[in-house]
């Protein structure tokens, strides 16, 4: 993903990565675009209890939780592109988790932000059933 650290002319362009994703985009107040020292957008991404904030070259996903048995499904094919709990070194949920959900992504790729919306949306049809 291309960084966007402190271009406030970017809006398209993230709401575009949202939109590939099947992400539902809201449009903020202008004023929210001071309040994040990184980004300078008044575009944030909801899936579900999902919400997701562009960062410089990646998205921040935060939600309820990912249960442990599908975390470790998105770890095994795109562990490297949606991090865990943000974390660099790309370790596994049950790592950094203990069992527990995974509440916290960076996510670096198109194809990571897709995935991991994909597992949302997966968690959401199965809770109907």
């Amino acid at each position: 993903m291309e960084n966007f650290a402190g271009k406030a002319d970017k809006d398209p362009e993230i709401a575009n990565e949202l939109k590939l994703a099947g992400i539902t985009v809201q449009i903020m107040p202008e004023a929210f675009r001071t309040q994040h020292p990184e980004m300078r957008t008044i575009i944030i991404g909801e899936l579900g209890p999902w919400t997701f904030k562009r960062a410089w070259y990646y998205w921040v996903a935060k939600g309820p939780g990912i249960p442990p048995k599908y975390a470790d499904e998105l770890h095994e094919k795109f562990g490297k592109k949606v991090r865990v709990d943000g974390n660099c070194r790309c370790p596994s949920p049950r790592e950094s988790f203990k069992g527990f959900a995974v509440d916290h992504y960076h996510v670096d790729s198109q194809e990571g932000l897709n995935a991991l919306a994909d597992t949302i949306r997966q968690i959401i049809e199965e809770a109907k059933d």
